[in-house]
């Protein structure tokens, strides 16, 4: 992490803005505490491979000649960081989603009314507590802070319904399964009974009977598709044979059912670019939703990034992407409003009408750290980053994180990454009088009230917090996923440990973040070799960097990226030293190794610039590779290294919960495995210092 005074921030015009300050005050100060920590690397960004912004181009273009037109749509390709607010309009005529309403439709469109009935219940929650939001958000339903109700102008950050603080949990809106039981203690109000048809032509001719507006127009204005080949017929006729919602049945016939026409269906694909392959990535399993008024559909994408809803829309459809399923909610922080840290980051598609059978969406880069744009497309690329470690890990049977991570993502300079697990564990050691007494001291805070929320909000609600801002410039692809395999090491390695060696892990880096706060110098954030549960940190951390190298490189090695540690600089084959965070010329040593095995296998404890030397990155490496360090032409590591062959596998099983020291763990791992070349695996760990 970086010290804090070398954050700054830019003045914003509006008072959502405005709060943001005193909440990274906040946020900053807990953030020290919160452990499993990955340091700052030196030269983390390589600004080159950043300024690639080709794929944005190709997104933008891409919205000529579709058959599609998109209203409201996620403003990614600005740096504006000034919240959006969501803007409703007319209010519906009576119930055209009640079920005579609908009944009463489906006679008259299909000719029969047969299992219209009750299928969804409108309601709305008013919790009071993070602990009741919990509680609601857990129940995996899809929340709204402004009514279903009402026609939806702009979809925004926040809804500001004008008698409710910010900082007050406001009513929350769903439509959930009949008989939704809500969570005790929360209030809760059953507004409709409702129908929800599959079949758009039903709704249409429900919102008719009932007085209101029945939208039937197609693209039109400036973001109708033009030019000679657009595909968007003249029309929307559903009886006129060449629109897409033509349906000879119902057109001849006057009723009897028919297909839904597919081009009313939405379906598509969702990437995220990816700066480093500079070509778009399927999002992976990620929830996307669906809605117009009270039709509410979910599902989720594939491991193409592709998704397919059932119900049909015949025009003003909403798309949405949440980065939430079962695996994790990835969050941020979004100014004034602090309860909305529990609710998944979420990218507004846009509003659809015309075809919207294959709508493909890119989530491109926003090199502006601060921007609506980078948060989206950091959300996007941790969401797959823990499939991509679910993958990997997976395959070598090294253990998985828990389920419904609960990850926090944060914008603000000095903020690497921590994994506390406070959402997963019990954890004792994190008094509330400590951090107030912290954050207070820290910084005029005038402001003290909304410290016990925040609190409570991070005690109980985050197990991991990744920045994704370097010097103002948003990581790369290859810099995220080194960030956040490396947290996720740790929440796997907590799978293996259980409570009570994490919460010794966790009270270590605690300790050490808290004492170099106080008196600042260069043992941040994991202390001395003979520190403060220096045994637990040593080993936990080890193994992270160690994963997080080999999954990076796993992901990356056909390309040529640059990593950083000891002051040098790694990339595909050499070693560069670093000045003033300038990589030298010309290369020191030319290895043949892709950049994070490069890294791995220079890494050295004897190299004294390096004040945590004494967790040795290269170790598990080491016990892997065929090379002998001590023979390379130029030598850089004297290490005579004769070990080969031990698997990820191995290292795993050997990191029982009663191994605290590495010492520890090097007579668990030959007792596990015969003492399978026991001279040269000694020598390996008396070289690191063990």
């Amino acid at each position: 992490m970086k010290a804090l005074h070398n954050y700054t921030t830019t003045q914003c015009q509006n008072v959502e803005a405005k709060w943001q300050l005193p909440l990274i005050l906040v946020f900053s100060a807990m953030l020290l505490c919160l452990t499993g920590c990955k340091k700052e690397k030196s030269g983390d960004l390589n600004k080159t491979e950043k300024e690639v912004m080709a794929i944005a181009g190709v997104a933008n273009a891409s919205l000529l000649n579709l058959p599609y037109c998109i209203e409201d749509a996620e403003g990614m390709f600005t740096a504006d960081s000034i919240l959006k607010a969501t803007i409703l309009g007319n209010k519906l005529n009576g119930y055209p989603y009640s079920v005579s309403a609908m009944q009463l439709a489906a006679q008259q469109v299909l000719g029969t009314s047969a299992g219209v009935g009750v299928n969804g219940w409108y309601m709305r929650f008013k919790p009071q507590t993070s602990e009741q939001l919990k509680a609601l958000e857990d129940n995996d339903i899809d929340l709204f802070d402004y009514p279903l109700d009402y026609e939806l102008v702009q979809e925004g950050d926040y809804y500001d319904d004008g008698s409710t603080p910010p900082e007050t949990i406001p009513w929350l809106y769903a439509v959930v399964p009949v008989n939704f039981v809500t969570p005790a203690g929360i209030t809760s109000q059953l507004l409709q009974q409702i129908h929800i048809p599959n079949d758009y032509r039903v709704e249409q001719k429900a919102f008719q009977n009932t007085g209101n507006y029945v939208d039937n127009a197609d693209c039109s204005g400036t973001l109708r598709p033009t030019g000679p080949n657009s595909p968007v017929p003249p029309c929307p006729d559903p009886c006129n044979s060449l629109c897409p919602d033509y349906d000879p049945v119902v057109c001849t016939n006057g009723g009897g059912g028919g297909t839904i026409p597919a081009a009313r269906i939405p379906s598509g694909a969702i990437t995220v670019t990816d700066d480093i392959f500079n070509m778009p990535a399927p999002v992976r399993k990620a929830r996307v939703v669906a809605k117009r008024f009270l039709k509410v559909e979910r599902t989720f994408t594939n491991n193409q990034g592709q998704y397919q809803f059932t119900k049909s829309f015949r025009n003003k459809v909403k798309l949405l992407v949440k980065f939430k399923n079962g695996d994790a909610n990835i969050r941020a922080i979004r100014g004034l409003r602090v309860w909305k840290i529990l609710f998944p980051v979420q990218i507004n598609m846009g509003t659809y009408r015309g075809s919207i059978n294959n709508i493909q969406h890119n989530i491109p880069v926003n090199t502006d750290a601060h921007s609506r744009g980078a948060r989206c497309w950091a959300a996007a690329t941790a969401h797959n980053n823990l499939q991509e470690y679910k993958d990997y890990a997976a395959a070598q049977s090294i253990g998985l994180p828990p389920q419904n991570l609960k990850i926090l993502l944060v914008n603000y300079n000095f903020v690497t990454a921590s994994t506390p697990l406070y959402a997963q564990r019990v954890d004792a050691t994190l008094t509330e009088t400590y951090v107030k007494s912290l954050i207070l001291g820290f910084s005029p805070w005038p402001w003290a009230g909304f410290a016990n929320t925040i609190i409570a909000l991070l005690k109980a609600q985050v197990d991991m917090v990744a920045g994704y801002n370097s010097n103002g410039t948003t990581l790369n692809s290859a810099a995220m996923a080194d960030r956040i395999y490396h947290e996720l090491t740790h929440a796997a390695h907590y799978n293996k440990v259980g409570n009570s060696w994490y919460s010794q892990f966790v009270e270590g880096e605690f300790n050490e973040s808290a004492l170099s706060f106080l008196t600042p110098g260069t043992t941040k954030p994991y202390g001395a070799a003979d520190g403060y549960r220096a045994g637990y940190i040593g080993l936990g951390e080890s193994w992270a960097y160690y994963i997080e190298h080999v999954f990076t490189n796993q992901k990356y090695s056909s390309v040529n990226i640059t990593t950083f540690e000891q002051g040098f600089a790694y990339n595909n084959g050499n070693i560069f030293t670093v000045t003033n965070n300038i990589i030298n010329q010309p290369a020191v040593a030319t290895t043949g190794l892709n950049a994070h095995l490069n890294l791995l296998e220079d890494f050295s404890p004897l190299r004294t610039n390096d004040p945590f030397r004494w967790i040795p990155q290269g170790l598990f490496y080491d016990l892997v590779d065929n090379r002998n360090d001590n023979i390379q032409n130029p030598q850089r590591v004297p290490l005579v290294d004769n070990v080969s062959g031990y698997s990820n596998q191995q290292f795993f099983d050997a990191l029982d919960n009663n191994i605290t020291t590495i010492p520890q763990y090097k007579t668990r791992l030959l007792t596990n495995n015969n003492n399978n070349q026991a001279a040269g695996v000694n020598n390996i760990f008396t070289f690191y210092g063990y």
